[in-house]
């Protein structure tokens, strides 16, 4: 299991803690806003810190892409042949300065890997696309939406584990 999932999961525990407490906890409740507060605060930055040097990298070292690997696109039609052409896609809008984005791409890359052949992974930056975002009504980040047979099924924002993206494609 990857730290940014093992995080993910640790977060999203907390706020299901918040969303389902009673209001007698109140002062956890706050505490626990406080901790995921300072978690995204934390995630941010780091992912600041490391966009232009991913964004560098990324200009002078182009991968080959091989089986099971997300498929980054970068325009409508490109989206939209992957989309007929495939039974289940999961597409997810990232971006390299969003902490929660970066947190989950190793996840993203897992289930590629693991469900290669059964369902494609795409992603989408933002940063580089933001017709497809705006196309797509994204208003969060990072936004997953589930493609089956070409009809979008689901879609949830925010970070996922890799038990939760799975349930998503089942």
């Amino acid at each position: 299991m990857s730290i940014g999932n093992q995080i993910t999961g640790q977060l999203n525990s907390i706020e299901d803690f918040i969303e389902n407490s009673s209001v007698y906890l109140f002062p956890v409740k706050v505490l626990g806003w406080i901790v995921l507060l300072l978690a995204l605060i934390i995630t941010n930055f780091i992912a600041i810190a490391k966009w232009p040097l991913s964004a560098i990298s990324r200009k002078f070292y182009k991968k080959e892409l091989v089986l099971g690997d997300p498929i980054d696109i970068t325009s409508e039609n490109e989206l939209q042949k992957v989309v007929s052409e495939q039974d289940t896609v999961l597409l997810d809008f990232w971006a390299e300065w969003c902490g929660p984005c970066l947190l989950m791409n190793n996840t993203i890359t897992n289930i590629a890997q693991e469900y290669a052949g059964k369902v494609s992974v795409v992603k989408v930056d933002v940063s580089l696309n933001s017709t497809l975002s705006k196309l797509y009504a994204v208003k969060g980040l990072p936004t997953i939406i589930v493609f089956k047979n070409g009809d979008e099924v689901i879609r949830k924002s925010g970070s996922l584990t890799k038990n939760q993206l799975v349930e998503l494609i089942k």
